[in-house]
């Protein structure tokens, strides 16, 4: 294998931006699903190309980082932050299967919320990531994303508690157990919630 002593112009930077266009993908098709809740296996599906697609942008980086002498960024960070991207590509996928695994009939309203924000968190991330190369203007990127992070935390907390009041997801069947209505709708926003901190490096 030929190493080159420095990258190819940008090259590291360019797979960066598709990684996390890849991302914003995914957390717009993730919106789709879940905003208009019809041929959900067909969007599923979709999702699922999305998240291969990022599988193949991340082994991409990790072999030009092997094929490379000089990086313009430490090796560690290079891979954290491929593996970060691509952790939002896999939650996407996560939360689209769960949608099948419980076979839900209808989506709630902030697991609505929760995905749109999700979109807007994946888009900043592609924004700054534009911005990567030259290390500049990437503090108001931070704090969107810092703020972002919030209002997610926000809108599952709020979850949580609409659905632990709802008698609908409280009831029991006949031998006494409490119904997994409860923890279906908890399990998919508990997926979705904690990739809304991971692009806030």
């Amino acid at each position: 294998m030929r190493l080159s002593l420095l990258p190819k112009k940008s090259e590291f930077f360019v797979l960066f931006e598709q990684h996390a266009q890849n991302a914003v993908e995914a957390a717009e098709a993730l919106a789709k699903l879940l905003g208009d809740f019809t041929d959900v296996e067909n969007k599923v599906r979709d999702i699922h190309a999305i998240e291969h697609h990022g599988d193949k942008l991340n082994h991409e980086i990790v072999r030009h980082l092997n094929e490379t002498f000089v990086t313009p960024l430490d090796r560690e960070d290079i891979v954290g932050l491929a593996s970060r991207i691509d952790d939002i590509t896999d939650v996407c996928y996560d939360v689209s299967e769960l949608v099948l695994l419980f076979k839900v009939t209808s989506i709630r309203p902030p697991a609505v919320r929760q995905s749109k924000v999700l979109v807007t968190a994946a888009s900043e991330v592609l924004s700054m990531l534009k911005n990567l190369e030259g290390l500049k203007n990437l503090e108001p990127h931070w704090i969107k994303i810092h703020t972002l992070e919030n209002e997610g935390d926000q809108v599952w907390g709020e979850a949580v508690g609409s659905y632990s009041r709802d008698p609908a997801t409280r009831s029991r069947s006949s031998n006494g157990r409490t119904s997994t209505r409860w923890w279906r709708p908890r399990s998919i926003a508990a997926r979705m919630s904690p990739i809304l901190s991971r692009p806030s490096w």
